[in-house]
């Protein structure tokens, strides 16, 4: 309400860190913005899950997730994660980039 309130008419695309209730905070007053999380914070966030020794091999796993060619491609690849080592051990991980899959697409 606030950028409203400064003259701001319109938003096109607003990234977000994940923070809870951002999203829906943003489209009620400006009802047609695209919201997408913020694939930094995410890996940062999906970091937070993973001991320091594994982080480096878990950002590189990822990688196919988010340098997919198209949301199939990127689901193919959260999958694949999933199913794989680092899916294994660090279920928490998939399961955040599953609950804002919406907002990554």
């Amino acid at each position: 309400n606030e950028l409203k309130n400064r003259g701001v008419a319109d938003i096109l695309i607003a990234v977000v860190d994940g923070l809870k209730g951002f999203p829906e905070a943003i489209n009620a007053v400006f009802p047609q913005t695209v919201v997408q999380t913020c694939i930094v914070h995410l890996i940062r966030n999906s970091m937070s899950f993973a001991s320091w020794k594994d982080r480096k091999a878990i950002a590189q796993a990822l990688r196919g997730v988010y340098r997919a060619d198209t949301p199939e491609a990127g689901l193919a690849a959260l999958d694949a994660f999933e199913e794989g080592h680092w899916g294994r051990k660090y279920p928490a991980i998939s399961q955040s980039w599953r609950r804002h899959w919406d907002q990554v697409i």
